[in-house]
């Protein structure tokens, strides 16, 4: 990583570790509003996040010291709000890597949910603090099934967790999986200029979920089989219907199975 800018070290030392917060993310944008700037890649860790939120005013639903729930900050340089997809991809494809290094089986699913095999272990919420048209800062929150082994009737046959999918005899470590999950993330942000789409495009569509394979969708009301072939420069999901090529943005398509 160039500079060893975000060394295990580093990240160590500007983890603060709560036991119980609202919301990871909400924590941090109150230290951001402080006069003194935090460090880039200060992280937020909680054991029990009360209000956690996902993509589209969902809830994070999580067993209170069971999952990873971190949160931390990043002020990309030069970046517009039209670029921040690029963002998004690059934080999904650390997160990917790292559950690669884990289990097998670790996709995308379009946009920032994390997949193994075909039930959800997590998922990624960006909040972005804006100076004109550019990004000032970005909050980026994770959350990632770790350790927890049953799940409310309602998610219960399309959720995961680590423990489950390696089937592990004993609880996995959490803050170890915070530090090594982080540097991941921060090696991808590193490796990549973020202005640019279309390696991280690349590297995103090679990732996702059910790419290729016919599926089944909801668009709007109606029920339609489907197969995704990739992400636009747009951040649009691009799925071919009925020989036809369709762009899709968030809301407008929804797989009828999975989380």
């Amino acid at each position: 990583m160039q500079n060893n800018t975000f060394s295990g070290l580093y990240l160590r030392q500007n983890l603060i570790v709560l036991e119980e917060v609202s919301s990871t993310n909400d924590y941090l944008k109150e230290l951001l509003s402080n006069i003194k700037p935090l460090p880039e890649a200060t992280a937020i860790m909680a054991n029990h996040q009360a209000c956690g939120r996902g993509q589209r005013g969902s809830t994070w639903i999580s067993q209170s010291g069971q999952n990873l729930m971190v949160s931390f900050v990043l002020y990309p340089k030069n970046i517009t709000i039209a670029q921040t997809f690029n963002l998004n991809m690059a934080i999904c494809i650390g997160i990917q890597q790292w559950l690669a290094g884990q289990v097998a089986g670790a996709t995308v699913k379009w946009p920032n949910d994390l997949y193994i095999h075909d039930r959800k272990i997590g998922g990624v919420l960006i909040e972005n603090q804006l100076s004109g048209s550019r990004i000032r800062s970005s909050i980026i929150g994770i959350g990632l099934n770790i350790n927890q082994l049953d799940f409310p009737d309602t998610i219960a046959q399309r959720a995961t967790s680590l423990r489950l999918e390696t089937a592990s005899s004993s609880e996995l470590p959490i803050l170890p999986c915070c530090l090594q999950l982080l540097e991941s993330v921060l090696s991808v942000y590193d490796a990549y200029d973020i202005r640019d789409a279309e390696p991280l495009r690349s590297a995103y569509n090679n990732l996702l979920y059910r790419r290729g394979v016919p599926s089944p969708f909801n668009v709007g009301n109606e029920p339609v089989q489907g197969t995704i072939e990739e992400v636009d420069a747009s951040g649009r999901l691009i799925v071919m219907i009925d020989g036809e090529r369709c762009s899709f943005d968030l809301k407008e398509i929804q797989f009828i199975t999975g989380g």
